[in-house]
């Protein structure tokens, strides 16, 4: 009779195994077989405790690899918030294609919301004047197109920016970024394809910063001043701002080198503006890389910052440029380049192992 207890006990441990998932019958077997080896009556039925309850919690949270058993009876089983989401992938899973298919929609969804609440702050501003100014219904909605290469130039960036946080975050929560770094160039293979994508980004935004902005910029003050536009150093395609500029240079006129400097500004501007969403995406998934368990507050939180700094430092280097303090290139460059630096911190400083924190320990027996 003293052994009856245990045995109606595994009997319960050999039911659970069967009902259990096939992602947790490996480490059930495991119990099954040190439940098997204990002889004595007691060590029997707290071990047989132990590892019911064991199972009920693994049902209930989930797992992701166990740990092999101490001899000590202990079965280490990692939350899913900390380590690998029972439902999500090991980097062995995650193929190129995969990656950027889940960038596709935080992408668009930023970028639609970005340009829709930046074109409805024009509209707000500029629509209720126009209308009092007598401007028919569709110059006011031709004003309106015009203004979306502009707004362009500011929400893609950002749209890149917090698309890569958000996908990088999750793939912290998921476990892939902890699979990575623990494979050879895991990370990399994570971060070059995020990269390539941001750099065609990058060109496309150049080429509507250089050749579609500087034509939206002069129909637009056409519009607006209906009559035909003098030619300024934001209606000037790339080609027009550089001949300006040596045209400036050589000059004698009063103001011709605080001309040339703004023409040079303009230009550094644009291809500074699209290379930022190369280092935005940069900086972002190396936000997320070091804090990987960070969520959707660190994905806004950063987002904003660094963002905000962004911008800052280009206004803050146009205007230096244009005090002629620094050159054009160093005050457009520099906030690019704080990204770079801030990034290449990040992925320089070793970070927390990932499985430590995470780790939750199943007590199911044992002294």
């Amino acid at each position: 009779m003293p052994r009856r207890p245990p045995f109606l006990l595994g009997r319960i441990v050999e039911g659970m195994a069967r009902l259990s998932p096939p992602r947790h019958r490996d480490l059930v077997r495991g119990m099954l077989a040190e439940l098997d080896s204990v002889g004595d009556p007691a060590e029997r039925r707290r071990f047989a405790l132990g590892a019911i309850s064991a199972i009920a919690r693994m049902a209930a949270t989930g797992y992701s690899r166990p740990t092999a058993p101490s001899p000590d009876r202990f079965l280490a089983a990692r939350d899913p918030w900390e380590g690998v989401n029972p439902g999500g992938l090991w980097m062995s899973e995650l193929t190129t294609g995969r990656l950027l298919r889940r960038h596709a929609i935080p992408f668009f969804i930023s970028f639609s919301s970005f340009t829709v609440f930046l074109l409805a702050n024009v509209a707000l501003q500029r629509v209720p004047q126009l209308s009092a100014g007598g401007m028919p219904t569709s110059q006011i909605f031709e004003v309106l197109v015009l203004s979306v290469p502009h707004t362009l130039a500011l929400t893609i960036p950002m749209a890149v920016l917090l698309s890569v946080s958000w996908v990088f975050s999750r793939l912290g929560k998921e476990g892939v970024i902890a699979s990575a770094k623990g494979e050879r160039h895991g990370v990399r293979r994570l971060v070059t394809p995020v990269l390539g994508v941001a750099a065609v980004i990058g060109a496309l935004t150049l080429f509507s910063n250089t050749q579609v902005l500087p034509r939206a910029n002069g129909r637009l003050v056409e519009v607006l001043t209906g009559s035909p536009r003098e030619p300024t150093d934001r209606t000037m395609t790339v080609g027009e701002l550089r001949e300006a500029a040596r045209t400036a240079r050589i000059s004698t006129e009063e103001h011709a080198v605080s001309r040339a400097t703004a023409y040079e500004v303009e230009i550094q501007k644009k291809f500074a503006l699209a290379a930022a969403c190369l280092f935005l995406a940069l900086a972002g998934a190396a936000t997320s890389i070091r804090f990987p368990h960070g969520g959707l507050g660190l994905v806004l939180g950063a987002s904003a910052v660094l963002f905000a700094v962004y911008y800052v430092s280009l206004v803050a280097g146009e205007a230096l440029a244009d005090r002629q303090v620094i050159s054009p290139l160093v005050a457009m460059w520099m906030a690019n380049a704080f990204l770079l630096a801030f990034a290449l911190l990040l992925f320089g400083r070793p970070g927390r192992p990932d499985p430590t924190p995470g780790a939750e320990t199943l007590a199911i027996g044992g002294s």
